[in-house]
């Protein structure tokens, strides 16, 4: 996955990064507020001042690593930071003095561990966070309840928050993540649907012109087939000009958009091969300008494919109307192949088959080895 991929999985981790010191933020400040009465009124306060100066150090290094990288992921506050709030609850019991271990921000280790156990959710597997949490969670209730200073459901509600929030923040971080990943996925899919739609849209305007180049130089082409091949190559020359300024191509001579001037279009530069048009029937049914186009270079196409492989001795090329539809017929008495065992190549496939069905335009083609080939066009008669 390439970095502009990534940018939703980026952000979603910046964005957690933030919150996070934001987090331990509001328990330091009120860890600091109640600092100075803690260690008037703690048993031992040198201990005590060790303890909360650890716990500071600790959150500092956690809210300058978050902000510098971007991730909560990295950091080597991660293991300090646990040790310090399976520390810290006993601790509480050790170095305040009765009256003080429950309910007041002297002793603060409940909220830090509170704290401490939503953080990791952030940096650890969802399931090893709740694991983690849960064991905080009982060591905490432990010690509370061996301070004998509330109920014991008061103890059970205030360990019970430690897992509590460790589980709506894994949950959050868990689908922010999944979200973000989401999205990328959805990006790259993008991009490679592009990539692919530039790379077809090239075949389409290029394929042509490659069997023109070929043939022109190739040293065995007959010497009767140049002034054609010469006549198409620019013609593709002029095409790709129109195409690269997105300017429409217009029939040579004509600006009327029916089966006639389409197939003119399509049959011209092909006097090498023996072809036999017939086309007045259908000839004057007029043709949407994108009908116009694709008919016409799908016809083409299947010139070219006539004058590449099939060795024909003679081509029919017919059209007819019924007055609700048009019909264009390309028949040539070649080789054929066997559509069983010989799939479509690109120029059938795409630049006949699915360029005109994307129009509304039907196209079947029947090839029997030895017996030829047909190509049936059909499609409404514009209104």
């Amino acid at each position: 996955m390439s970095p502009d991929t990534t940018a939703s999985t980026r952000r979603a981790e910046r964005g957690i990064a933030l919150v996070s010191p934001a987090m331990r933020c509001v328990v330091l400040v009120q860890v600091v507020v109640s600092v100075g009465s803690g260690v008037r009124s703690a048993v031992h306060p040198t201990a005590y001042a060790l303890l909360t100066a650890a716990v500071l150090a600790v959150s500092v290094v956690l809210i300058v690593q978050c902000l510098a990288t971007g991730s909560v992921r990295r950091g080597i506050w991660h293991a300090p930071d646990l040790v310090l709030a399976w520390v810290a609850l006993p601790a509480m019991n050790v170095l305040l003095p009765e009256g003080h271990v429950v309910g007041t921000w002297e002793s603060w280790a409940t909220g830090y561990a509170i704290n401490v156990g939503a953080l990791a959710a952030t940096w650890l597997r969802p399931w090893a966070a709740i694991v983690a949490s849960l064991a905080l969670g009982a060591w905490g209730f432990a010690w509370l309840a061996l301070a004998h200073e509330t109920s014991w459901e008061t103890n059970l509600n205030n360990a019970l928050t430690i897992p509590g929030y460790a589980v709506v923040v894994a949950l959050l971080a868990y689908y922010l993540r999944a979200l973000a990943a989401d999205a990328d996925q959805a990006r790259e899919d993008a991009v490679a649907a592009t990539r692919a739609l530039e790379l077809e849209r090239y075949q389409l305007t290029v394929h042509d012109a490659t069997s023109i180049l070929r043939l022109l130089s190739d040293e065995d082409t007959p010497a009767e087939v140049l002034p054609g091949l010469r006549l198409q190559a620019d013609r593709e020359a002029q095409r790709l000009r129109h195409y690269l300024t997105d300017q429409p191509l217009h029939a040579p001579g004509d600006d009327r958009r029916t089966v006639g001037t389409m197939l003119a279009t399509a049959l011209h530069g092909f006097d090498d091969l023996p072809l036999e048009p017939a086309v007045e029937l259908g000839a004057d049914v007029a043709l949407r300008e994108d009908v116009w186009t694709a008919a016409a270079r799908a016809v083409a196409t299947i010139l070219h494919n006539v004058r590449m492989h099939a060795s024909a001795r003679q081509v029919v090329v017919h059209a007819d109307t019924d007055g609700s539809t048009w019909e264009v017929v390309v028949s040539d008495d070649g080789i054929g192949f066997d559509q069983e065992s010989e799939p479509f190549g690109f120029g059938l496939h795409t630049q006949v088959r699915q360029a005109l069905g994307e129009l509304g335009v039907e196209a079947q083609i029947r090839s029997v080895p030895g017996r030829g080939t047909s190509v049936t066009i059909v499609g409404p008669v514009s209104a």
